[in-house]
């Protein structure tokens, strides 16, 4: 694909937008989060509107399979936005939420949601709860539509980010022997992984309850107008897979500070869930446990001190909570 620099897609997007809408681009400002994808907050005759196109470099959007599977993401924030849910939402040209513009880039555009993100380990117990509340009310509306066959949420078939204990093992494995020239603290981490997997029995491999999950529920991605969240932002990666991996996500983001997990945090984010659908006595251990599995093998890598600052809070999340492996069964068993 030819090189499209920014000046051209956000003329071809100003068009599509007076083409399709009837909306006139007044002014464009650079949203320089995550990595590659351009993205915008446009002001139009019409109020703000988030604009984002797909770098080819970033996702595969030539593949269809690939790309069905980011206009199905997009197709499940519409039904969770026309349920009354706390997100932005996409505008549709004959039913679809994403869109090819003439340079042959992918992009989708959606409103603005209010709200402010808050940064990781620092949520707070009343933001913790309404988080819980709306994750609920963002799967019970998924659960329903699939049950009801809908579109979107017409389950695919084997859930996505099923535990394997011979990958877990493969990847340390690979992991460790390109450390070899690592910092100490990144050796540390590898062998205290290693000790955990090692201590894993097979119920630990169980997998969870399947259904859509959003699976990037992350402090980035999240909307607070006070203590209250005004929205969860960025459904790119929603698959069918395991909706409990969203509960543990959004604890290890919002509630895991230096000093450990925030118990009261945890706590009002149960509680906030449970005012929605039931969430019973341990669940919540079992999903951090669950997500620390699938995710310190992304973050906990050999060039882990070199990583940018995203990255470098993952991987942080992970050490952390390593660290009290042993502590967590007391610490939230109970919750």
């Amino acid at each position: 694909m030819p090189f499209t620099t920014e000046d051209q897609l956000l003329d071809e997007i100003a068009e599509w937008l007076r083409k399709h809408f009837s909306v006139e681009l007044r002014s464009a400002k650079r949203v320089r989060r995550g990595l590659k994808n351009e993205k915008w907050m446009v002001e139009t005759n019409k109020g703000w509107l988030f604009a984002k196109s797909y770098h080819p470099g970033r996702y595969k959007m030539q593949d269809p399979e690939f790309r069905g599977k980011i206009e199905n993401a997009l197709q499940l924030q519409l039904l969770f936005y026309r349920s009354g849910g706390q997100c932005p939402e996409p505008l549709t040209l004959e039913g679809h939420c994403m869109h090819i513009l003439p340079c042959g880039r992918y992009m989708t555009v959606m409103t603005c949601c209010p709200g402010a993100m808050v940064p990781a380990g620092m949520i707070g117990e009343r933001r913790m709860h309404s988080l819980g509340r709306a994750a609920a009310d963002m799967h019970t509306v998924w659960d329903s539509a699939a049950a009801s066959g809908l579109g979107a949420a017409d389950p695919p078939g084997e859930p996505a980010w099923r535990l394997s204990r011979e990958e877990m093992e493969r990847t340390w494995e690979v992991n460790w022997d390109a450390a070899r020239d690592s910092t100490e603290r990144v050796r540390n981490a590898l062998r205290l992984q290693k000790a955990i997997v090692d201590s894993l029995g097979d119920d630990d491999f169980t997998p969870l309850t399947a259904g859509w999950a959003h699976l990037d529920l992350w402090a980035d991605n999240l909307l607070f107008e006070g203590d209250a969240l005004a929205a969860i932002v960025d459904f790119d990666r929603a698959r069918y897979s395991f909706p409990a991996l969203d509960l543990g996500r959004a604890v290890l983001s919002g509630a895991l500070g230096e000093s450990g997990f925030c118990k009261d945090a945890l706590a009002a984010f149960a509680e906030g869930y449970r005012c929605v659908r039931p969430l019973p006595p341990g669940s919540l251990l079992r999903a951090i446990r669950y997500v620390w599995c699938i995710e310190s093998f992304w973050w906990i890598q050999p060039s882990l001190e070199s990583s940018s600052i995203v990255p470098a809070r993952f991987a942080e999340e992970m050490i952390r909570t390593a660290e009290r492996w042993e502590q967590l069964d007391t610490l939230l068993g109970g919750i």
